[in-house]
Parts: C-alpha cells; structure tokens; sequence
C-alpha cells in the first residue's frame, strides 16, 4: 500500500464526527512534516497529531494526490469556519484581516517553514572514494598487490615495480573521471526550489504586507497579482479574472480562469480551478486565497517527495559489464588455482610464495583487459557527443545502452509530437473552406484588408482588432535563444523568423495568422476602440466596439467586433457573410456551419467564431450591457478557424520507424482525450482498419487509477497507448506497471508533473525547454524538443550495444595468447613468451586505438528492423565468451606461438629442447645451453629471449588487425560489409602497427620492455595466420547467414 499522504487542514467532508475520524486515522501512520504534525486551525488539538488521510489505492498500486484535499469542495462559510484566525470576510473577502502576526510567527516556530527539505550532501571525499569500489577497480588493485609483492620478493625484477605503478595510475585515472562524473550528479529538489517565490504578499493585522515566501503559514491571507508566484497551495476566495499558468504542475497547455465557487466532491482537485498550487504563474487578474498547505504537504512538495523517493537504478550497461567482471573474476581464479598446482609441480614446490603470486598475477593481468574500461568509457563519450550534435544530450553516459533496448515510449504530446506553437490550420466561411492561409489579390508581401474580398475581409479584420495580443520588440534570435512558445513551425537549428508576443496561445496564433497578409497596427490604428469587454470562461466571448464616424443629431456609427465559442453566439446570429453579400443565418446556413464545427472538433481543433454588426447610438456615450444601452443580438457571422498545436511533419515518420523496430509508442498528457486522440490519429499513433479489431486504447487518467492487474495485462498488450488528462501520479504508475512487466520504457516530460515518472523510468527524457525540475530527474535531455530525435538516440543506442560487444569480443581475443605468454614458461618451462610490461603496452597502449575506433563502426544491416533487445537478456552472452575466450583466440595464439619459436629455430634451436629448460637457464649468470652442439652463453639466452618475447608481442598486435576484421561483422561478410567502410578503424591499425615497431626496433625503448629487433619473417608468419584467421571466420559468417538455427551453428553465432 502506498505511503498515507497529508492532509494539513480540515476533516474529510465524509467524517463529521469525532469517531469516525479517529476508527480512519488509526487506520494509517501518522505524517509529519519536519517531524511535526501539520497546523489545523478550528480542529480540537486531540485531533491535530493524526491529521492524516490514505491515498487511494487499487489493486495496481495506484496513487491519487487529489484524495488529500477537500477545500475545493467547501464554500467560503465553510472555509471562514475552518480558518477563523484567518479571520476571513464572507461577505467581501477584499476586506479580510488576515492571520494576526503574533499568530502566525507562532505558527512558523511550531510547524517549520514554508520550503522543500534539502537533500543530504555526501562528502567529495567519501564520494572519491566511492569509486574505488568497483569490482574491475578491486580485481585490478589485487593484481597490482600481487605484483607489488613479487616485487617486494624480489627486488630485482623492476618490470613488477613497473607494474606495480602503472595500473595504480591507469585505477586512479579512471576513478577521477568517474568521480567528476558523479559529482556533477543530479540534485532534484534544488529545481523544485527554483520554482518558489522569494517574497509574497500577504494580509496580516488588517494590513498588506511583503514577506519572504518561506514565513507563509497555514491560515495566511495571500495576494496573487499578474506577474507572481503562487506561494503555497491556496483556496481562492476571491477573483478577478484571475489566470494561473499551471503547465509544469499540470500538463496544461494553456492557462486556466479560477474561480472562488466550490465544486462537487466528484471534481479532482486538479479540474477544480480554485485551488491555486504551489509554484503556478500568475498570468492574468488578481485574487486572494487563504493557504492550505505549505512545505512537502503541497502538490508539488508531494510530487518533490515522489521524484526524490524513486530508487536509483543501476544502469543496464553496468549491470552487464559487472556481470562480464564477475565471470572474469572466477575464471582467473579458477586457472590461477590449476596454473599454480601447475606450476609447483613443474618448479618442484620451490618458493611458493613467489609461485603464489605468479600464478595469479599471470592470469589476473591475462584474463582481464585491462584497457577495457577506458575503451568502452570512451566508446560511449564518442556516441554521447555524436548525440549530442544530434540535439541528443546524454546527462549519464551509460544510458544510451538502455536507450537502445526501449521497447515503449511513453511521450508527452505538446512540444515533443507538436510543436507547441497554437496555429490556425483552417478557416471556414459560408462559401468555401481555406486550409492555411488565403491568396491575397496583390502579389507578395503584406497589404491591407482592402486588397481581401467579404467574408475573407472581415474575419482578418476580426480576428486582427478583436485581440488582446501583441508583437514585442525583438532582435532576430536563433532558435536556442528564443523562448519555446516563440518557436515557429521547422527546424530547430534554422534563424527563427518568427516575433515573439504576448497574450494568450490561442490569441498569439491568430496575429500570427494575420501578420503575413495584412499590416496589424495599420488595421489596428484605423479602429477607434470606445469599449472592450474581455474573455471570460463564463461567457466565453471577447467583445470590442469601434466608432466608424460621427452623424448627425448627436448620434455616431459604431461597429461591435465579437469573437469566442462559435455553438453560442450562432445563437444570436440574424444575418451570414456570403462572397455575394449577407444572407439569412436560416436552418441552410446553420447545417453548414455545423458541419463545419464538427470536422473541425472530430479533428481535434479548437473553433472560433467571428461575427460583427453595425449600430448607431449617442455619440460619446459609456456603453455598458447590464444597462441596456448595447446588446450582442442580430449579430453577422462572418466565419470561424480552427486552431490546434500541430503535429511536427516528421512525427508520424519517426512513430513507423518505432514500430518497424518492434517499439510501442504511448501518448501521455495533461490534454483532453479528443484532443488528444485526434493529434495521434494525425500522427497515424492510432488507426482503425476496417475489417480489423482495434489495437488501441484511449483513456482518461481516473480510468487508469482503477485498473487492475489483469486489465493492465491486456491494455500493455495494445500496439498503441493514448493517456489523457493524466496526473503525477498516474504518469509514475504508467512507468511502474511497464517495468513490472519486464518492458524498458522511456518517458518524455517537461514539467514538474513529469518528474516522478522521468526519474523512475529506465529511460527519463526531458525537454530541452522543459522545467529545471524535469531536466535534473531526465537521464536524457532533447534539445530540440523532437519526437523523431529520439528514434536516432534509439538507432545510435543499438548500434552502441552491437559495437560494444564487438569491442569486448576484439580486446578479449588478445587476452588468451598473453595468458599462454606467461603459461609457456610457468607450465612447460620454456623461455619466457611475453614480459608484464609488454602486455601492459598491450592492453593500455595498441587496444586503445583500435577499440575507441569501434565506435565509428557502421551499422550492419539494418537495426531498426530487429526487435529490441528483451530486458533479462545479456549483452555478454556465452557465446559472446566462447568466441571471445575459447575458439576466437585459437588461431591468433597459434600465430604467437611460431613466430615464438621462429625465433629460436632460426639459431638451430628445436621445441624439445626448450621443453622445462627455464629451470636453469634463460636468466642472467644462467649456464651455457647446449642444442645441435651449439653452445649460447647466459647473455645469447637473454638475448634470444627478448626476440621471442617481441615477437610473440607483435603476432599478438598484428593479429589483432586481423582480428578486428573478424569482428567488425557478425554476420556479414568484411568483404561486402567494406574493408575500408570504417576509416577509423584502417588508421586505428596502422597506428598499433607503428607503435609495436617502436617498441621493437628502437633502442633503449625495447630494453625498457624487454624486446629487440627481430627478423622479418616473423611478420610473414603472424600475416598468414592472420589471413588463414579471416577465411575461417568468413567461412562460420556464411553458414550464420544461411543456417542460423542449426545446432551446430548456434554455438558460434554470437
């Protein structure tokens, strides 16, 4: 069940006696804020301590923070009776007293501040530290104990000293990196801070008064001016045509009207309107409230508590990778153990210490790539920039593993399938319907509304004059400077062309409309507005009157402009526009208009109706409609538009891409469900095929808090999700039901109602003009804002995880041959195969290039055509390691092997006679070896020994070339794939090739590895091995290709 969330003030309306609100209160632990029981003000103190009420919940685990509140339901009697410190005026609440100031101040002692809790802040030191607790980090730091005791054993051996320093710096490298990673981590309530006021106005003592927003209290008399921010959640009790912009807390993409009038209980808290939340934008009017909650007891204290509360997931990379080490881990152990009896047998138990660390120290550096972290860490650093050129920016670098494995995505609709700019899409007039915008009579450019013929005339003239939106000044700004509601329709990265202005969405679209055919302030200066009633969600008009000129008799012409809900004023309507002039509004002119409302409303649009009539009254006279002396009857319909915030063009490309590679995708939002439902028929989300069952749902967010298991079960099995009119809470368990199901899922969000469900999706997406809040809980941020940006993380995600284990499978294979490097000469006593340093060179010095250029490895085939990857699936499959660590590395140690012992057959030195002669000799002041009667002094043996040791050093860096034509393909042959598709790649391999012949063939740099020279033939050797290496592989790629499922072919099908 879920945790009991707080109701600060007043009892349930549905327990109205004292025991019947303590059998509910008992029922559930108490909540306290601060570790204080909330203030009630009129509730008995007995009562205070167990104020608190369940969210709901359902067997799906559902959670409704509506169910706290009740004040929206009371009348301003009620809330007088509540809140009589408040000391609130019934019958004008202007004139309310507010809370004394003795009184509040004692409240803000005894029940803390008005402010979010912060988090707890781990120490840079203990988190420094942190990082050395991973297990490659601590295998890795064992080896380098080891190494440092062979050492300590032997002060001689400074290659182990050597060793010793350079994997501690390689850990201390990358430990510092991740440190700086992670300390530029998310801190999430520092975002919900940001969207508190400072200050507030507030009515204490019979007086106004300024002070900062952390003093407000429970029972405060608040003032909400145009321009401020909502201190806490507060029940209006008085308004004038008040507007809160509530999007980021609600989804809304426009803002709502409030009201001071109580609603049913059946009304959500959220669709009350009176009740303005903690941290909403006064857009509009004035009013004043009387707090309610405050702290982590308001709506977004509780969605703040919901974020902060989501657990921390590992990322699916990480899991992976760990899993990967814990199987090395127990590998290296394992041969360590046989290695080491080995050994003993074969040294005769003799300085077992030394033996000891030998053994492990040999399969601890042979069996783990050391290089791999840097190279995976940079592989993903690559892709993450190649991202971000994309408008991809990645806040957690491993994230774009998961984001290659989504399987839904659940996006918010506004701005991310929109383009969050209202337009006006159509207009309608009696004759003719327009998409878009009407051919003006002069060629280019703007021109008057002369140059228009009726009724096209009169609804530019309407809608331009009859607006209370505005152009602003601007300078000409690239689309990252400007605003996202100034964002026009296009590119993101295009010079946006578009003014910025003020005023309502709906508004602002209509100007825009106009501004490319008519000259606005020109049509605005030749109307002299007289009177001007503004929109109100009541009568859902706006109304201005014009004088056209003066007549006789004192008398004047004037000319009402009214636009609002087209269903309502038709019904005042005498007259319609026609292009040959007005006609009857008869049953003929009402059919077609509304023929024409319901296309436009099937659609999802929003109508708007324009009409106008002429009328003579006293010149100079105060219009006023309550007195009569105008009414809004016989009214000219000249038309209507539809408005809607259009899909982006690419949207429904990108939802068919997601589809073609096995990807749902869920529409979730603030917006109404026909809204909603006929943007995603727009995009092609939803369709219904005749003939064929529907494979979609639409649903209201309080029909999703009652869903059950098995009615989820069959809803996530529809190929397509519409969510509408969705809260916080229902966002967050949309994400929990996915992921119980075993679904990776990416949620898309820009406001704080979006945070939960961000930070406990696998994938959390922000937009780039989202809310801070939603951008600190993301693990992605877009910053165009674009649906179809995603599809290309999802495409670069895949190929991430393909060249991932392309990279594991290419720096494992050279891990074997360095292993029988040191098993050659610990096993079977022959001349040493490779030194500590050399395989060091390897691992941190000629992988590196190679590996990084992995990266940049082109796809093969076409991924977006494959299903995505299911979520227990490993990326380190076991077929992965029996090719990376079993039959990939046969060939390539077989190639090591004679150019080896090359090197000793070219001095007349044969296999049998190197069998268990490391016993004696092979080391400085060693006696002289005798083979083929010939005699080679200690010195002829080192020498001897590092041309071995340097060729088995360059089969391995050589093969690896091979090699990593081998692997750049899984299935598809190099030869096809293209030998030179990936340049990086090409130039990767000649630069490993350069540095292996500098650590060979240059003085003083091989002795600091152990090497020298060694002839040419040895090359010829690991060449044709390598060759022989590929035609093997080409031949395993073809039966792949053409008998996938064969028994014998799976095994190898990695």
């Amino acid at each position: 069940m879920a945790s009991p969330t707080v109701r600060s003030n007043g009892l349930p309306p549905t327990l109205r006696n004292r025991r019947d609100w303590n059998n509910t209160i008992n029922s559930y632990s108490t909540f306290t804020r601060h570790g204080r029981p909330p203030w009630q003000p009129g509730v008995p103190q007995s009562l205070q301590r167990k104020s608190v009420v369940p969210i709901k919940n359902n067997p799906a685990g559902a959670r409704d923070l509506s169910s706290a509140f009740s004040e929206h339901t009371w009348d301003i009697e009620h809330i007088s009776h509540r809140y009589r410190r408040s000391n609130i005026n019934t019958r004008n609440p202007r004139e309310s007293k507010g809370l004394p100031t003795a009184k509040a101040q004692e409240y803000l002692e005894k029940y803390g501040k008005n402010e979010l809790p912060k988090p707890k802040e781990i120490s840079m030191l203990r988190l420094f530290f942190k990082q050395f607790a991973n297990l490659l980090w601590i295998m890795l730091l064992i080896v380098d104990a080891l190494s440092l005791i062979a050492f300590i054993a032997d002060p001689t051996q400074m290659s182990q000293l050597w060793v010793t320093i350079i994997i501690f710096v390689v850990i201390f490298t990358m430990c510092c990196i991740s440190f700086k990673h992670e300390r530029e981590a998310v801190k999430v309530v520092q975002g919900f801070q940001g969207l508190l006021p400072e200050n507030s106005l507030v009515i204490r003592d019979g007086r106004e008064q300024t002070i900062p927003a952390t003093d407000i209290v429970c029972g405060d008399v608040v003032i909400i001016k145009n321009g401020t921010r909502v201190p806490a959640d507060i029940r209006i009790i008085y308004c004038s045509q008040l507007k809160l912009e509530t999007s980021s807390i609600t989804g809304e993409s426009e803002p709502n009207e409030y009201q001071s009038e109580p609603v049913e209980e059946s009304v959500t808290i959220f669709e009350s309107h009176n009740v303005a939340f903690d941290g909403s934008l006064c857009v509009d009017g004035e009013g004043i409230g009387v707090v309610i909650r405050t702290g982590t007891s308001t709506v977004i204290g509780q969605i703040a508590d919901m974020t902060t509360g989501q657990p921390v997931n590992k990322s699916r990379i990480e899991v992976q990778l760990v899993r990967f080490v814990i199987f090395l881990i127990f590998a290296a152990t394992a041969i360590g153990i046989v290695v080491f009896i080995i050994g003993g047998f074969v040294h005769r138990w003799k300085n077992l210490i030394n033996l000891l660390c030998a053994a492990f120290l040999v399969c601890g550096i042979g069996m783990v790539p050391t290089g791999m972290p840097a190279t995976v860490t940079s592989m993903i650093a690559l892709v993450a920039r190649r991202l971000a050129e994309n408008n991809v920016f990645l806040k957690r670098l491993d994230i774009v593993e998961a984001l290659g494995s989504v399987n839904i995505i659940a996006s918010d609709k506004t701005g991310t399938l929109t383009k969050n700019v209202m337009t006006v899409t159509d207009i309608w007039f009696y004759d003719e319907a327009i998409a878009g915008k009407p051919k003006t009579s002069e060629a280019g450019g703007k021109t008057t509304l002369e140059s228009f013929e009726s009724p096209i005339k009169d609804l530019l003239e309407i809608m331009s004059v009859c607006n209370a939106s505005k152009f602003v000044e601007y300078e000409e700004k690239t689309a990252l400077e400007i605003e996202p509601s100034e964002k026009a329709p296009g590119k993101f990265d295009k010079p946006e062309v578009l003014k910025p202005a003020t005023g309502s969405p709906s508004e602002i679209s209509m100007i825009r409309y106009c501004d490319d055919m008519i000259d606005i302030n020109g049509a605005r200066k030749s109307h002299d507005i007289v009177f001007e009633i503004p929109f109100n969600s009541k009568r859902k008009w706006h109304l201005m009157i014009a004088k056209e000129k003066a007549l006789e008799n004192g008398e004047a012409q004037y000319k009402l402009l009214i636009k609002g809900a087209s269903e309502i004023l038709v019904e005042h309507c005498k007259e319609i526009l026609t292009k040959n002039g007005k006609i009857p509004f008869d049953s003929k002119a009402k059919d077609k208009f509304q023929d024409a409302y319901n296309n436009f409303g099937s659609k999802g649009r929003r109508v708007i109706g324009f009409f106008y009539k002429t009328f003579t009254a006293k010149d100079g006279i105060s219009f006023d409609m309550e007195a009569g002396n105008f009414t809004i009857d016989d009214l000219v319909f000249a038309g209507i538009c539809a408005i809607m915030d259009p899909p982006r063009d690419e949207t429904h490309i990108a939802i068919e891409n997601c589809r073609n590679a096995g990807i749902k995708v869920f529409m979730v939002t603030g917006d109404h469900a026909l809204t909603a439902a006929a943007i995603a028929r727009e995009i092609k989300l939803i369709q219904d095929v005749e003939g064929q069952p529907r494979d979609y749902e639409v649903l209201q967010g309080e029909e999703i808090s009652h869903l059950s298991e098995d009615q989820w079960n069959d809803l996530l099995k529809k190929n397509a999700l519409v969510f509408a009119r969705t809260t916080p809470e229902q966002k967050l368990l949309i994400v929990e039901q996915c992921q119980k199901r075993k679904q990776i899922i990416a949620m898309t969000g820009d406001g704080v109602n979006d945070a939960p469900a961000l930070k406990r999706a696998d994938i959390g997406i922000a937009m780039g003009s989202g809310s801070d809040v939603a951008k600190q809980a993301a693990d992605v941020i877009l910053m165009d804002d674009n649906f179809s940006s995603i599809v290309h993380g999802v495409q670069e995600g895949r190929l991430m995880v393909e060249n991932i284990k392309k990279l594991l499978s290419y720096i494992a294979a050279h891990c074997v041959p360095e292993l029988w490097a040191f098993l050659v000469n610990f096993c079977f006593g022959m001349p040493l195969g490779m030194t500590s340093l050399q395989i060091l060179s390897i691992d941190l010095g000629t992988e590196i290039p190679p590996g990084i250029a992995m990266a940049k490895e082109p796809m093969e085939g076409d991924l977006m055509n494959r299903v995505p990857r299911a979520r227990e699936k490993a990326m380190v499959s076991n077929a992965l390691i029996f090719f990376a660590y079993i039959y990939g590395p046969m060939i390539e140690t077989l190639g090591c092997l004679l150019a080896y012992l090359y090197i000793f057959w070219s001095h007349g030195i044969y296999l049998p006679d190197l069998w268990m002669s490391s016993v004696e000799h092979w080391s400085e002041n060693s006696p002289d070896f005798v083979s083929n009667n010939h005699n080679f002094t200690w010195q002829d043996q080192i020498q001897m020994q590092k041309e071995a040791c340097a060729a088995w050093q360059m089969a391995i860096v050589f093969g690896q070339c091979f090699v990593m034509l081998i692997v750049r393909t899984r299935r598809q042959s190099i030869f096809k794939h293209g030998l030179f598709s990936n340049m990086h790649a090409v130039f990767a391999q000649i630069i490993t090739v350069i540095l292996v012949c500098i650590m060979i063939y240059v003085p003083y740099i091989n002795d600091f590895f152990g090497g020298a020279p060694i002839p040419a033939m040895c090359w010829v050797i690991a060449g044709a091995v390598g060759c022989f290496n590929v035609a093997i592989n080409e031949v395993r790629k073809y039966f792949i290709r053409h008998a996938p499922q064969h028994p014998l072919v799976r095994p190898f099908k990695w």
